[in-house]
């Protein structure tokens, strides 16, 4: 989860963001990264997508017994 910070002050005395995120390890910042990615894609899809489409598991013959039927 994110930390909130939150300073009150003038705006003229704004700080720089890419200050903050430069004082935190680069774990941190992908963590942070990931985690506003995540939040996006929820907002814009309304879930998180997962496979689009279905497979399907077919049975097939082993290779010994085709072997076999080639033999004959």
């Amino acid at each position: 989860m994110i930390e909130r910070h939150i300073r009150k002050g003038k705006l003229k005395e704004q700080r720089n963001d890419f200050a903050y995120w430069q004082t935190q390890s680069y774990e941190k910042r992908l963590e942070t990264i990931e985690d506003i990615r995540h939040e996006y894609i929820i907002w814009k899809y309304g879930t998180y997508p997962g496979f689009q489409r279905v497979y399907r598991i077919i049975k097939r013959k082993d290779l010994d017994d085709l072997d076999n039927l080639e033999a004959k």
